[in-house]
């Protein structure tokens, strides 16, 4: 009997002239959109600096044309963009996770997992690697910052970390349908290396041995006054921790290396689930 994948590679049908499967095919599509993707977040990167974020490629291009119509000057136009600086999702983000979905999809179609499976093994995987780093990072903010909201599943929170949680659980089923055609994760000295590359970096990052800002906030309970145990260059700070749920309020604090520690510890453990998930047939 064919699999599931193969039945939607052989599909040949459209729909008022649209095949609605094509896009999930099409897997070296999706590989030029993404390396195109890549590419210009390390232009953002570069060009919008450090701690760079989506928001500022948001702001830039809402107050572009008024820029290039002399509506607003230069520096207006520098203040709009730097006011999200650090705030929001980096851009290194991007390029870590959209240079491991490129490399685990083009080992994949080295092995034979081609097409629709391609797609889908890539993504399942990549979306895993996003749910470990973001589960483990909110257990570790929660527990030294004291924002408890943020392992909390209530309020706003409550959707983010159900979507960790159902990207780690769609890889690890992903895992146990590759294991049943006979794909083994890998474990080699390059695994291993990664594992210690980040423990290391998560023990950098929790008793971070350098200068910080101490940032102080005032909430409805009192003031909030920021830990020297993993510190950040972004706060998300819950101002009423006595309402529903809560909702971290953004305060940016930031610190070149600092950020370096973190784009490392993301990068590392980015590797380590790459190397784990380029699976190998017994």
């Amino acid at each position: 009997m064919d699999s599931i994948f193969a039945r939607i590679d052989n599909y040949n049908h459209t729909v008022f002239g649209l095949d609605p499967v094509g896009a999930v095919k099409n897997v070296r599509v999706w590989r030029r959109y993404l390396a195109a993707l890549v590419v210009a977040s390390v232009v953002g990167w570069a060009a919008l600096g450090w701690e760079s974020t989506w928001n500022q490629v948001s702001e830039f291009f809402q107050y572009l044309p008024a820029f290039l119509s002399r509506q607003i000057s230069l520096g207006a136009f520098d203040v709009k963009v730097a006011q999200y600086y650090g705030v929001g999702q980096h851009l290194s983000t991007a390029v870590i996770y959209g240079v491991c979905f490129l490399v685990l999809s083009i080992y994949l179609e080295k092995i034979n997992i081609v097409k629709s499976m391609n797609f889908f093994v890539a993504a399942s995987l990549s979306f895993m690697s996003i749910g470990i780093y973001e589960i483990v990072y909110n257990i570790l903010y929660s527990s030294f910052q004291g924002q408890s909201w943020a392992f909390t599943l209530g309020g706003h929170q409550m959707f983010n970390l159900v979507v960790f949680y159902v990207f780690i659980l769609v890889g690890v089923l992903t895992l146990f349908y590759l294991y049943t055609l006979h794909y083994r994760p890998h474990v080699g000295k390059l695994t291993l290396f990664f594992v210690g590359g980040s423990v290391l970096t998560y023990v950098l990052w929790v008793f971070y041995p350098f200068a910080t800002t101490v940032l102080t906030v005032q909430t409805s309970v009192g003031f909030w006054t920021s830990s020297h145990l993993f510190p950040q260059t972004m706060y998300a700070i819950n101002i009423n921790p006595l309402g529903h749920g809560g909702n971290g309020v953004p305060y940016s604090v930031p610190n070149f290396f600092l950020h370096f520690v973190n784009i490392v510890n993301k990068a590392l453990v980015s590797l380590l689930v790459l190397s784990f998930t380029m699976i190998r047939k017994k």
